[in-house]
């Protein structure tokens, strides 16, 4: 890892805050893929409940 050599302590600070920032987004999104991924799970199960009960 290359030393930043930092000119003041606030450009440290801000770049960690926007490392934050980026570890949240991230956090987000893949919280929604997930979600998108059990979703689509439990469709399918129900989708196959259903041609079940519909066809038999």
């Amino acid at each position: 890892m290359v030393d930043q050599n930092w000119g003041e302590d606030t450009e440290y600070h801000r770049a960690v805050g926007r490392a934050w920032v980026m570890v949240a987004v991230a956090s987000c999104c893949s919280l929604v893929a997930v979600g998108f991924v059990v979703l689509a799970v439990f469709g399918v199960g129900v989708f196959v409940a259903l041609v079940n009960a519909l066809s038999g």
